[in-house]
């Protein structure tokens, strides 16, 4: 038996998963509605009931990235098989 048959394929990981996004960790609230294409009106609600969390600079919000990255992950509807 050939040992391309006994073995199966690598899986195919998409680059842009691994690709690392460059800029500001944290992001204000407009950047992070152009983020997440949303309006800033929408995020600074999420901000104001605490959906997302963020940090607090003085008067001014920010929000981690990640943190958004997380919010994309909880807000997923179905299952990719």
């Amino acid at each position: 038996m050939p040992i391309q048959k006994r073995f199966k394929k690598p899986p195919v990981i998409s680059t842009s998963a691994l690709t690392p996004i460059v800029g500001p960790r944290l992001l204000t609230p407009k950047s992070a509605a152009a983020y997440l294409s949303m309006s800033i009106d929408v995020v600074r609600d999420m901000i104001q009931h605490r959906r997302i969390p963020y940090v607090q600079n003085g008067r001014r919000y920010l929000i981690d990235r990640l943190d958004l990255d997380r919010y994309i992950e909880k807000a997923k509807v179905g299952d990719a098989a």
